[in-house]
């Protein structure tokens, strides 16, 4: 049986759940946002735990379970680790390998929906592979028969909306590649997968009516959202009074944006669709981005 990412569970654990949200709430096509932030420190995020929790993620989202297992086999660890943080390009011009590294971690780590498909162990063969879902996850829905292939997309804007609007937007546009993206987990499967029984269970999830059992299967879509937030305001705050203050600030920027996250999801024909969400505040977004890219790379 596929596991979750042991690495991502334990970042998660390192993060603050602040709150849940849901769009459409009470509807039967209701979604839950998670909101989660980094632990403070110092009335500041503490971005260098961060960095630590996401070095030791990389190799389970960058590699293939196969490259991961012949590394291990022949005990060539340091190989492995260079290896897979040279799949991450240039932090210099790299915009959005960030957000999905963390909606990897969320995924796994929260939700645990093992990765079927990594789009970063792919670079090396083309990169058309990249250019549509950040990566392709399956999660198993509790007391039924049914699975949700999870389509992902990451953004990081420094406008909680904007995010918003550009993830729905890249959904609506690449909504039906999804026969393609089927189509190269199927492909791949032979890297991604080890145990004989789990390869025959992803190609009854991808092709259930060849498949012969009674599995019943879904798309959905994994986003995560980075955004910034002011925090200057609450400087001269105690520390206790800091974290109360900031937590209430960010739910409140939240709270405010829910209208127009659903109006975005009817705009772009999205109203229906399964989606399970992760955000995740920075207080300076552009810098945190280099920041965190590079330390994952060197």
């Amino acid at each position: 049986m596929v596991e979750p990412s042991k690495s991502a569970v334990k970042a998660v654990d390192s993060f603050q759940k602040i709150k849940e949200f849901f769009l459409f709430e009470g509807q039967g096509n209701s979604s839950k946002m998670n909101l989660y932030i980094p632990r403070i420190n110092s009335r500041e995020f503490d971005i260098n735990i961060l960095q630590e929790k996401l070095m030791e993620v990389v190799v389970d989202f960058a590699l293939s379970r196969s490259i991961i297992r012949k590394y291990k086999q022949n005990e060539e660890y340091a190989r492995m680790t260079k290896e897979a943080r040279e799949r991450f390009r240039s932090y210099t011009s790299n915009k959005g390998e960030l957000g999905e590294l963390l909606l990897y971690v969320f995924l796994e780590g929260d939700l645990k929906a093992p990765q079927i498909l990594s789009k970063m162990s792919l670079k090396t063969s083309s990169e058309d592979y990249v250019k549509k879902s950040d990566g392709i996850h399956y999660l198993k829905i509790p007391d039924s028969n049914r699975y949700h292939i999870i389509f992902c997309e990451a953004k990081m804007y420094k406008q909680l909306s904007r995010a918003f609007k550009e993830a729905f937007k890249s959904i609506s546009m690449h909504k039906e590649d999804t026969i393609y993206e089927k189509s190269l987990i199927s492909y791949q499967i032979g890297n991604e997968f080890i145990d004989e029984d789990d390869k025959l269970l992803i190609e009854s999830i991808l092709y259930p009516s060849k498949s012969k059992t009674e599995i019943r299967v879904s798309n959905a879509f994994g986003i995560f959202i980075g955004f910034e937030i002011n925090d200057e305001e609450g400087k001269t705050k105690t520390e206790d009074d800091y974290e109360t203050w900031l937590k209430e600030k960010i739910v409140e920027n939240v709270q405010s944006k829910i209208k127009t996250i659903e109006n975005y999801i009817t705009e772009y024909s999205l109203v229906g669709s399964n989606f399970y969400v992760y955000l995740m505040p920075f207080t300076d977004l552009d810098n945190t981005r280099t920041f965190l890219t590079k330390k994952v790379t060197e």
